[in-house]
């Protein structure tokens, strides 16, 4: 019998974390430093089983947050070692708790992703990205400023709505990241199950123009100006409006 969508993607997101805390543990413990080279895509398949895709999301993940770094032709390595004031343990503490999160309890029972509204996520959003983002403030890294400043490079080169979703989604979640917070980097992880799902998708399909796909864009790099100047107060006011907007483009003016 074919093995169901859902046990696909649940087996592609046990693989990504997996192969996450896998990288993140031997960098807090010394075992890879700055300038390390990491094993393959190939050798990793090899190693963790699952698609290539799950691999390549993972490396994906970490080299937005800023841990490791692709050279085409040369390979991965290692960005920044274990000195971020234990970020590494926090960011893998934190999957752990998706991992278990994401399974559901029974065999009856449905995971949150699938739960979860796009409404739910965006009253989520609205209470505590303001606070994760002004933690990221006083905290980011030098290598993590950079890592947001990618994603906002690959979200202006995006030709499609899920490319510029996925970077909207991943610079959203180096904020998190950040923030040095475990539980901020969990929740936010679930919260990008749930943008993965159809509903979400057909949502921003029938909303997310040209010109506030330019407009999201112009939040995000304000947001991330903040964030390097330090501001919290500003970081936070920025936020609140940002998601505000996202909020009444998705459903209107009725928040109900």
């Amino acid at each position: 019998m074919p093995e169901s969508v859902l046990n696909v993607r649940q087996r592609a997101r046990e693989t990504a974390i997996a192969v996450s805390r896998h990288v993140l543990t031997r960098i807090e413990s010394g075992q890879l430093r700055p300038g390390d080279q990491l094993p393959t895509e190939r050798e990793l398949v090899g190693q963790f089983g699952g698609a290539r895709g799950a691999i390549r999301k993972a490396l994906g993940d970490l080299e937005t947050e800023g841990w490791i770094g692709r050279e085409v032709g040369r390979g991965t390595f290692v960005k920044r070692g274990n000195a971020g004031r234990g970020a590494a343990a926090f960011v893998s503490h934190a999957l752990a708790s998706l991992q278990t999160a994401a399974r559901p309890a029974s065999s009856g029972a449905m995971s949150i992703s699938r739960l979860a509204s796009p409404r739910d996520v965006m009253e989520l959003r609205l209470m505590l990205e303001p606070l994760v983002i002004e933690q990221a403030v006083s905290r980011a890294s030098a290598a993590e400023i950079d890592g947001m400043d990618n994603c906002l490079n690959e979200a202006q080169r995006s030709r499609t709505l899920e490319e510029f979703e996925h970077w909207d989604d991943m610079l959203h979640r180096a904020f998190a990241a950040a923030s040095r917070n475990a539980l901020f980097v969990a929740i936010y992880a679930m919260v990008s199950e749930v943008r993965l799902a159809a509903e979400w998708g057909e949502l921003k399909r029938r909303t997310l123009t040209k010109a506030l796909k330019k407009k999201h864009f112009k939040e995000h790099v304000a947001l991330v100006n903040a964030v390097r100047a330090r501001d919290a107060a500003a970081a936070r006011r920025l936020m609140q409006h940002h998601l505000e907007h996202i909020r009444q483009n998705m459903f209107g003016q009725d928040q109900g």
